[in-house]
Protein backbone atom coordinates (compact mmCIF):
# COMPACT_ATOMS: atom_id res chain seq x y z
CA UNK A 1 0.00 0.00 0.00
CA UNK A 2 1.50 3.45 -1.25
CA UNK A 3 1.95 6.10 1.64
CA UNK A 4 1.68 4.13 4.77
CA UNK A 5 4.76 5.48 6.57
CA UNK A 6 3.29 9.05 5.74
CA UNK A 7 2.50 10.78 9.01
CA UNK A 8 -0.01 13.99 9.36
CA UNK A 9 1.44 17.37 10.75
CA UNK A 10 0.00 19.21 14.20
CA UNK A 11 -1.82 21.40 11.57
CA UNK A 12 -2.97 18.75 9.28
CA UNK A 13 -4.39 16.84 12.23
CA UNK A 14 -5.97 20.12 13.23
CA UNK A 15 -7.39 20.51 9.76
CA UNK A 16 -8.92 17.02 9.58
CA UNK A 17 -9.98 17.53 13.20
CA UNK A 18 -12.08 20.93 12.01
CA UNK A 19 -13.48 19.30 9.30
CA UNK A 20 -14.72 16.04 10.80
CA UNK A 21 -16.37 17.97 13.84
CA UNK A 22 -18.73 19.74 11.07
CA UNK A 23 -19.84 16.45 9.49
CA UNK A 24 -22.97 14.66 10.90
CA UNK A 25 -22.87 10.85 9.73
CA UNK A 26 -26.05 9.70 8.37
CA UNK A 27 -27.07 6.05 9.10
CA UNK A 28 -26.65 4.25 6.30
CA UNK A 29 -29.65 2.84 3.98
CA UNK A 30 -27.38 0.05 2.45
CA UNK A 31 -27.00 -3.59 3.63
CA UNK A 32 -23.13 -3.63 4.20
CA UNK A 33 -20.71 -0.23 4.51
CA UNK A 34 -19.34 0.88 0.95
CA UNK A 35 -16.82 3.67 0.65
CA UNK A 36 -17.54 5.80 -2.93
CA UNK A 37 -15.30 7.51 -4.60
CA UNK A 38 -15.91 9.92 -7.43
CA UNK A 39 -13.74 10.42 -10.80
CA UNK A 40 -14.20 13.09 -13.11
CA UNK A 41 -13.00 16.61 -14.14
CA UNK A 42 -13.93 19.60 -12.67
CA UNK A 43 -16.90 21.09 -13.95
CA UNK A 44 -18.19 17.40 -14.53
CA UNK A 45 -20.76 17.15 -11.74
CA UNK A 46 -18.67 14.86 -9.44
CA UNK A 47 -20.51 17.17 -6.30
CA UNK A 48 -24.05 16.89 -7.83
CA UNK A 49 -24.08 13.12 -8.40
CA UNK A 50 -22.35 12.75 -5.10
CA UNK A 51 -24.95 14.89 -2.98
CA UNK A 52 -27.69 12.61 -4.61
CA UNK A 53 -26.22 8.97 -4.66
CA UNK A 54 -24.93 10.03 -0.72
CA UNK A 55 -28.87 11.06 -0.32
CA UNK A 56 -30.05 7.79 -1.52
CA UNK A 57 -27.73 5.12 0.59
CA UNK A 58 -27.56 7.02 3.71
CA UNK A 59 -24.26 8.33 2.73
CA UNK A 60 -21.90 11.04 4.10
CA UNK A 61 -20.34 13.08 1.96
CA UNK A 62 -16.14 13.73 2.39
CA UNK A 63 -15.64 16.80 0.52
CA UNK A 64 -11.78 17.39 -0.60
CA UNK A 65 -12.20 21.31 -1.70
CA UNK A 66 -13.52 21.40 1.93
CA UNK A 67 -10.79 19.38 3.50
CA UNK A 68 -8.38 22.13 1.39
CA UNK A 69 -10.14 24.92 2.65
CA UNK A 70 -9.57 23.94 6.37
CA UNK A 71 -5.67 23.33 5.10
CA UNK A 72 -6.12 26.96 3.98
CA UNK A 73 -6.70 27.96 6.78
CA UNK A 74 -4.00 26.63 8.91
CA UNK A 75 -1.49 27.72 6.06
CA UNK A 76 -0.86 24.49 5.12
CA UNK A 77 0.21 22.82 1.73
CA UNK A 78 -2.48 20.48 0.61
CA UNK A 79 -0.17 18.02 0.13
CA UNK A 80 -1.75 15.32 2.37
CA UNK A 81 -5.41 16.40 2.12
CA UNK A 82 -5.77 12.76 0.43
CA UNK A 83 -4.67 11.26 3.75
CA UNK A 84 -7.06 13.02 6.00
CA UNK A 85 -9.89 12.34 3.55
CA UNK A 86 -9.09 8.85 3.77
CA UNK A 87 -9.21 9.14 7.75
CA UNK A 88 -12.59 11.26 7.87
CA UNK A 89 -14.21 8.40 5.67
CA UNK A 90 -13.42 5.41 7.40
CA UNK A 91 -14.30 7.34 10.72
CA UNK A 92 -17.83 7.56 8.88
CA UNK A 93 -18.02 4.31 7.91
CA UNK A 94 -16.70 3.30 11.72
CA UNK A 95 -19.87 4.89 12.72
CA UNK A 96 -22.44 3.57 10.72
CA UNK A 97 -22.38 5.70 7.76
CA UNK A 98 -21.39 5.21 4.04
CA UNK A 99 -18.72 7.44 2.91
CA UNK A 100 -18.77 9.75 -0.17
CA UNK A 101 -15.61 10.91 -1.44
CA UNK A 102 -16.27 13.87 -3.45
CA UNK A 103 -12.87 14.16 -4.95
CA UNK A 104 -11.09 13.31 -8.18
CA UNK A 105 -9.38 9.48 -8.10
CA UNK A 106 -7.77 9.93 -11.62
CA UNK A 107 -4.68 9.55 -9.94
CA UNK A 108 -3.15 6.04 -9.66
CA UNK A 109 -1.86 6.08 -6.27
CA UNK A 110 -4.47 8.13 -4.72
CA UNK A 111 -6.94 5.20 -5.68
CA UNK A 112 -4.37 2.61 -4.41
CA UNK A 113 -3.98 4.25 -1.42
CA UNK A 114 -8.04 4.23 -0.67
CA UNK A 115 -8.06 0.55 -1.98
CA UNK A 116 -5.20 -0.75 1.14
CA UNK A 117 -7.23 1.38 3.32
CA UNK A 118 -11.07 0.03 2.73
CA UNK A 119 -9.22 -3.40 1.95
CA UNK A 120 -7.41 -3.18 5.49
CA UNK A 121 -10.84 -2.16 7.06
CA UNK A 122 -13.11 -4.94 5.15
CA UNK A 123 -15.11 -2.02 3.57
CA UNK A 124 -16.87 -2.43 -0.20
CA UNK A 125 -15.00 0.46 -2.33
CA UNK A 126 -16.38 1.59 -5.49
CA UNK A 127 -15.21 4.33 -8.35
CA UNK A 128 -18.21 5.91 -10.19
CA UNK A 129 -16.93 8.64 -12.74
CA UNK A 130 -18.69 11.69 -13.98
CA UNK A 131 -18.70 12.74 -17.24
CA UNK A 132 -20.34 15.83 -19.11
CA UNK A 133 -20.17 17.90 -22.28
CA UNK A 134 -16.95 20.07 -22.10
CA UNK A 135 -18.98 23.02 -23.52
CA UNK A 136 -21.52 22.48 -20.08
CA UNK A 137 -18.59 22.14 -17.63
CA UNK A 138 -17.52 25.78 -19.15
CA UNK A 139 -20.56 26.85 -18.92
CA UNK A 140 -21.11 25.91 -15.49
CA UNK A 141 -18.25 27.54 -14.38
CA UNK A 142 -18.79 30.94 -15.79
CA UNK A 143 -23.10 30.72 -14.77
CA UNK A 144 -21.66 30.43 -10.93
CA UNK A 145 -19.50 34.00 -11.60
CA UNK A 146 -22.65 35.42 -13.03
CA UNK A 147 -24.97 34.52 -10.30
CA UNK A 148 -22.39 35.34 -7.70
CA UNK A 149 -22.08 31.82 -6.56
CA UNK A 150 -18.71 30.17 -7.03
CA UNK A 151 -17.13 27.97 -4.03
CA UNK A 152 -15.35 29.19 -1.43
CA UNK A 153 -12.51 26.94 -2.40
CA UNK A 154 -11.83 28.16 -5.94
CA UNK A 155 -13.46 31.69 -5.14
CA UNK A 156 -10.77 31.73 -2.07
CA UNK A 157 -8.14 30.80 -4.51
CA UNK A 158 -4.42 33.29 -3.58
CA UNK A 159 -3.91 32.98 -7.64
CA UNK A 160 -3.19 36.23 -9.30
CA UNK A 161 -5.67 37.96 -10.89
CA UNK A 162 -6.61 41.04 -12.36
CA UNK A 163 -10.00 41.04 -13.50
CA UNK A 164 -13.20 41.54 -10.84
CA UNK A 165 -13.16 39.71 -7.61
CA UNK A 166 -16.52 38.00 -9.12
CA UNK A 167 -15.17 36.27 -11.84
CA UNK A 168 -11.79 35.62 -10.59
CA UNK A 169 -13.25 32.08 -9.08
CA UNK A 170 -14.59 30.92 -12.92
CA UNK A 171 -11.18 31.75 -14.23
CA UNK A 172 -9.33 29.50 -11.64
CA UNK A 173 -12.23 26.95 -11.66
CA UNK A 174 -11.57 26.77 -15.80
CA UNK A 175 -7.73 26.83 -15.33
CA UNK A 176 -7.60 23.72 -13.69
CA UNK A 177 -10.41 22.35 -15.69
CA UNK A 178 -7.76 22.93 -18.42
CA UNK A 179 -4.74 21.69 -17.01
CA UNK A 180 -6.67 18.48 -15.16
CA UNK A 181 -8.10 17.16 -18.82
CA UNK A 182 -5.04 15.24 -19.93
CA UNK A 183 -5.34 13.14 -17.24
CA UNK A 184 -9.21 12.50 -18.22
CA UNK A 185 -9.26 12.82 -22.43
CA UNK A 186 -7.29 12.25 -25.17
CA UNK A 187 -6.62 14.99 -28.01
CA UNK A 188 -7.46 13.63 -31.49
CA UNK A 189 -5.63 15.85 -34.44
CA UNK A 190 -8.91 15.55 -36.51
CA UNK A 191 -10.83 18.07 -37.69
CA UNK A 192 -9.36 20.71 -35.56
CA UNK A 193 -8.95 18.65 -33.12
CA UNK A 194 -10.97 17.42 -30.36
CA UNK A 195 -10.99 15.61 -27.25
CA UNK A 196 -12.14 12.40 -26.64
CA UNK A 197 -12.71 10.46 -23.23
CA UNK A 198 -9.99 8.21 -22.00
CA UNK A 199 -10.52 4.19 -21.18
CA UNK A 200 -8.68 3.67 -17.74
CA UNK A 201 -7.71 -0.08 -17.03
CA UNK A 202 -9.48 -0.05 -13.64
CA UNK A 203 -13.13 -1.19 -12.86
CA UNK A 204 -16.12 1.53 -12.60
CA UNK A 205 -18.54 0.69 -11.13
CA UNK A 206 -20.55 3.14 -12.90
CA UNK A 207 -20.63 6.39 -15.33
CA UNK A 208 -23.01 8.94 -15.41
CA UNK A 209 -23.70 11.51 -17.90
CA UNK A 210 -24.74 14.71 -16.07
CA UNK A 211 -25.18 16.80 -19.44
CA UNK A 212 -28.71 15.91 -19.34
CA UNK A 213 -30.24 16.77 -16.13
CA UNK A 214 -33.11 14.50 -16.23
CA UNK A 215 -31.36 11.90 -17.25
CA UNK A 216 -27.84 11.99 -14.51
CA UNK A 217 -30.49 11.37 -11.62
CA UNK A 218 -32.22 8.40 -13.20
CA UNK A 219 -28.58 7.07 -13.67
CA UNK A 220 -27.42 7.69 -10.11
CA UNK A 221 -30.48 5.98 -9.04
CA UNK A 222 -29.78 2.47 -10.13
CA UNK A 223 -26.34 3.06 -8.97
CA UNK A 224 -27.79 3.35 -5.78
CA UNK A 225 -29.75 0.05 -5.88
CA UNK A 226 -27.17 -1.93 -7.27
CA UNK A 227 -25.19 -0.90 -4.04
CA UNK A 228 -28.45 -1.78 -1.90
Amino acid sequence: MVHKRERLTAKERAAGENYLAQLSVVKRTTGKPAIVAMLGLVGSGKSTVARELARLIGGTIVEGDAIRIELRKQDEKYDRARAIAEDVALEVVGNGGNAVLDSDFVDDKKRASIRGKARVAGVRLVFIRTVCDLDVMVGRALTASYKNNMDDFFGGASSKWKGSEQSKGAAVKVREMWRRAPRHYRWVNEVGGKWILKKFPFTIFATIDTTDDEKWKHDVGKCAKKLA
